[in-house]
């Protein structure tokens, strides 16, 4: 579709495409997120030109397993959110700082929401998502580097995936915010060396974690054939 056409109706997809409602709104929340469309009360989805941040995204994702690509997701942050950091503890303002605490209090917020029953747990790691996201974004902006505000932006939603499925381990979601905290200090004082030790650490938690989610995706998905397998084997025995 070209840029400034509308999309069909969400009930003319759901029946051209045979899927549920949910699947079609899911889908355009991600269309839209990667600024690949405009959704307009009364008019409902047009598509925009894309940008070439939008395209590299959707990129990314199209090709993408997540999960599968997890390890080369936090290699490349390595090589520029180590160097961001150090930036933004040389270059920040007092307007960043504030920008960076803000964030921290929303990640204190999230923390502190029900998560007793499924709609209100899957509204914290909404929250909590978002907010590590924008965390890491307001340290670029820090950095009054446009280049690299752009690159981090065209990772972001890659990076908000990960970021909500390891959430979902027990602790990480405190251990985040308590590491972004370090690096926020270590950049409000203006020492680049402590900031990037402070977002390595980070940056290797979020490395372990990523590895215990592909390993125990990798062992569920080996489970019923190993299941199958000692099952043969007993009715062999007996």
């Amino acid at each position: 579709m070209k840029p400034g056409e509308r999309l069909p109706t969400e009930k003319q997809l759901t029946e051209e495409l045979a899927v549920s409602r949910t699947c079609v709104r899911e889908a355009i929340k991600s269309l839209e997120s990667l600024q690949l469309i405009s959704v307009r009360p009364k008019i409902g989805a047009v598509v925009l030109e894309p940008s070439p941040v939008a395209l590299i995204n959707a990129e990314y994702l199209s090709t993408s397993a997540f999960m599968q690509q997890a390890d080369s997701l936090i290699e490349f942050r390595k090589v520029l959110e180590l160097g961001l950091v150090a930036l933004a503890a040389e270059k920040s303002t007092e307007a960043d700082w504030a920008a960076m605490r803000e964030v921290l209090a929303e990640q204190e917020a999230a923390l502190r929401m029900d998560r007793s029953t499924p709609h209100t747990d899957l509204l914290f790691h909404e929250a909590i998502g978002k907010a590590n996201i924008r965390f890491h974004k307001a340290v670029a902006e820090a950095t009054r580097n446009p280049l690299a505000i752009m690159v981090l932006q065209a990772i972001s939603e890659p990076l908000i995936e990960v970021s909500r499925r390891t959430n979902e381990m027990p602790g990480v979601p405190e251990a985040g915010l308590r590491q972004h905290w370090a690096i926020y200090r270590a950049i409000r004082e203006n020492n680049p060396e402590k900031a990037r030790h402070a977002m390595r650490a980070h940056l290797q938690a979020a490395e372990r974690n990523a590895h215990i989610l592909q390993t125990a995706g990798e062992a569920a998905a080996t489970l019923p054939a190993t299941v199958a397998s000692t099952v043969e084997k007993s009715e062999e025995s007996a």
